[in-house]
């Protein structure tokens, strides 16, 4: 009697497993999503113009939403990260605009980093030699949170950090699926930075 009265209050098995299992599945697309709603909260570009625009180059768009930010009188200067050797300012921007002298003063091209963790090294060069106070980050939304996090990691503590999140324009079901994977790899990529900065 007592073994029925125990095999009653139990769970099926079937039933423990199946959540264990949902459980199992759960926890890594929690931990994909959890970095993306946090970035939610980060301080989104506005006031006075920044002291120079920092562009991550990489995704759609993205070039084309800092040279509109600093057409907006968003930041001062316009710096665009990782364009790979060879880029000419006037070939990268939208549309090929003519620029006058002032400009191309105004707007500086690197080519040498290759990743996240080098354009932020790269951007503090210019930033603790110029002396910058306040940027503004550029960069697809999918990758804003592990991009925030290594800016805020690398550039000096005083240096303020805006951001100007750009969304891809992808389309159809293809593109979700696309868009799905991205975050979730993303926000993966963003704990392993997490761990790894901790130690730089």
């Amino acid at each position: 009697m007592r073994r029925q009265e125990q095999n009653l209050l139990r769970p099926p098995r079937r039933r423990r497993g199946f959540r264990i299992g949902a459980l199992v599945l759960l926890l890594p697309l929690a931990a994909a999503g959890l970095p993306h709603v946090l970035a939610r909260r980060l301080p989104v570009a506005a006031g006075p113009p920044a002291d120079a625009i920092l562009v991550l180059t990489g995704g759609e768009y993205r070039i084309q939403e800092g040279y509109l930010a600093w057409k907006d009188g968003k930041g001062k200067e316009l710096y665009i990260l990782g364009t790979g050797g060879g880029a000419r300012v006037e070939r990268i921007l939208p549309g090929r605009p003519s620029l006058s002298p002032e400009d191309l003063r105004l707007i500086h091209v690197e080519d040498w980093s290759e990743n996240t963790l080098e354009n932020a090294y790269s951007a503090k060069g210019v930033v603790s030699e110029r002396k910058f106070g306040r940027v503004i980050l550029v960069t697809s939304r999918y990758h804003l949170p592990r991009a925030y996090l290594t800016f805020r990691k690398v550039l000096p503590a005083g240096v303020s950090i805006s951001v100007v999140p750009v969304r891809s324009e992808w389309r159809g079901w293809r593109a979700l699926s696309r868009t799905f994977r991205r975050y979730v790899v993303e926000g993966w990529k963003y704990w392993w930075y997490r761990v790894f900065l901790y130690w730089e």
